[in-house]
């Protein structure tokens, strides 16, 4: 049995709400170990004998029967966020300003260049590729920035869910805390 954390894309926002302790038990209903959430904002780790492609799938038609409401979710191993940590181009920021990092996880190849963002980076964000993911600093914060999620996943024509590095140090540390 394998560890993952599941990423559930725009859950407690814009009135979308998915209580955590209600999204533990369907994910154990529905036949995942030992679910466990890390905040309010729809990260899930769990165990399972099933890919991740599959897991997804079966994590997505669940929340959808239980909630009432479609969210994307994407599923990263150890493996996955060990990479994305290893590969941030922003180490300073990370120690710094960790709440302004964000790791954007992707759920496919971006269908356009990051160049197509540039016009939404109006107050100093820079955007780095990265394994499954995009890196973004955000200097001023997210909450104010033009570059927001739709923005990003209209113009590269893929589906992703923002986490700022905080939390993404903490899904590694629950991952790593974790029997495989």
């Amino acid at each position: 049995m394998k560890r993952y954390a599941a990423l559930l894309r725009a859950v407690n926002v814009g009135g979308r709400k998915v209580a955590m302790a209600e999204l533990r038990r369907v994910a154990e209903a529905a036949g995942f170990e030992r679910p466990q959430t890390l905040l309010a904002s729809g990260n899930l780790i769990f165990g399972t004998d099933l890919p991740k492609a599959a897991a997804e799938k079966r994590l997505e038609a669940e929340i959808e029967g239980a909630f009432k409401l479609f969210s994307d979710v994407l599923v990263r191993d150890l493996a996955d966020l060990e990479a994305v940590a290893a590969a941030n181009p922003f180490p300073a920021e990370a120690k710094t300003e960790p709440n302004r990092l964000m790791a954007m996880f992707l759920s496919g190849e971006p269908q356009a260049g990051l160049e197509t963002l540039e016009s939404a980076c109006v107050a100093g964000e820079s955007v780095r590729p990265g394994p499954g993911c995009l890196y973004i600093f955000f200097p001023a914060g997210a909450g104010t920035s033009k570059l927001a999620n739709a923005v990003i996943e209209r113009r590269l024509k893929v589906r992703g869910t923002m986490r700022n590095w905080n939390t993404v140090g903490n899904l590694l540390a629950a991952l790593e805390g974790t029997p495989s």
